[in-house]
């Protein structure tokens, strides 16, 4: 595999993923009577179910999760893909879930179990409801910290019940999201530059050999690089990048920094950074430049039109967002030239 086909996958994390085939029957020898699953008919619909909503206290929408063709999507994030891992995961959960242990039927009770209405701003489940289909909503309260098991109840029953898994649902949009956004590591770029507003200018440059170091460019007279291992988390921008939230693209500030990151295969990563209320975002966008192609040479041209497909195909699935970051992600890709030079020695007093 090559190392552009490396920085694909890293990139295009769920390209491969179908999000069709949820169930395929239970995991355990003794699957027990239709009767005593917690929802008896979603086994049977389970691969047809094209919509979940996940609702906290106060009646608070935490995601809109739907099925598209290709994948899960966060409809109250603009579409954005959905951790599909936890939708499947989930699914499968509630379609094996066990009625293990019944629970108090009693109203007053249920605040002790979590499973009261969601509609209660002081209400501690979780409800999961299915628009558009027969199946019953469920509220999932407490963890039972003997068993591990979960409280739940359906809505529109009084019976709560101990169910015989720990039915995972986090109740932020965020942890909803497919968060990895890529991990491309300093070892598959080149060269990078930061530009800042202000016309601050970071240049790296990866030098040749097994070490692959990386070289501070245009480091003024008088001043010396710093440490090697204080210049390489920068050229590690691209590496490990985990979303904290995401948005459309509509504009970029002007005040924006820009980074760009040229993979040794040729491909150019484009980043604005910018800081909007008290949050850092990211904007990429990937493009290609091809080698000049000398006449009757055939190959280079094969080459050079599935680098411009793959930058395609990468930007498709970058352009059109913006990621917020951590901010020690942010620092990292938006460090100054004097942030990578090495101390001044101070001058010593005249005798």
């Amino acid at each position: 595999m090559t190392s552009r086909s490396l920085i694909l996958l890293a990139v295009i994390t769920l390209a491969a993923i179908s999000a069709a085939l949820i169930y395929t029957g239970t995991r355990g020898k003794n699957p027990g009577s239709e009767s005593d699953l917690l929802v008896p008919d979603l086994r049977h619909v389970v691969n047809e179910i094209e919509a979940i909503d996940v609702r906290a206290a106060g009646d608070r929408l935490v995601a809109r999760l739907r099925r598209d063709e290709d994948r899960w999507r966060v409809e109250n994030r603009d579409g954005y893909e959905a951790d599909f891992r936890r939708v499947h995961d989930l699914l499968r959960d509630l379609a094996e879930a066990s009625r293990q242990e019944p629970k108090t039927k009693n109203p007053d009770w249920y605040p002790r179990l979590g499973v009261s209405d969601i509609d209660s701003m002081s209400a501690r489940g979780v409800q999961v409801s299915f628009p558009d289909s027969d199946l019953p909503a469920l509220i999932l309260g407490d963890q039972d910290e003997i068993t591990g098991g979960r409280y739940v109840r359906l809505q529109a029953e009084q019976q709560s019940w101990l169910a015989g898994r720990e039915l995972e649902v986090p109740s932020e949009v965020t942890e909803w999201l497919e968060r990895s956004v890529m991990d491309i590591p300093a070892d598959e770029l080149s060269e990078l530059t930061i530009i800042h507003p202000d016309g601050d200018r970071v240049r790296l440059r990866s030098a040749d050999g097994e070490d692959r170091q990386w070289v501070l460019l245009d480091v003024p007279e008088g001043r010396e690089a710093a440490p090697t291992w204080q210049i390489r988390p920068v050229a590690n921008g691209l590496a490990n990048v985990v979303l904290e939230d995401v948005r459309r693209h509509e504009s970029v500030p002007d005040e924006a920094v820009r980074a760009l990151y040229v993979t040794r295969d040729g491909l150019n990563f484009v980043v604005d950074l910018f800081v909007e209320s008290g949050q850092a975002w990211a904007r990429f966008s990937v493009s290609a430049e091809p080698e000049p192609i000398m006449a009757g040479d055939e190959s280079p041209e094969q080459d050079n039109n599935r680098l411009l497909a793959d930058a395609a195909a990468v930007d498709a699935r970058l352009s059109p967002w913006q990621f917020a970051l951590s901010d020690a992600k942010f620092e990292t890709m938006t460090r100054r030239l004097e942030d990578l030079l090495a101390d001044q020695e101070p001058e010593q007093p005249s005798s």
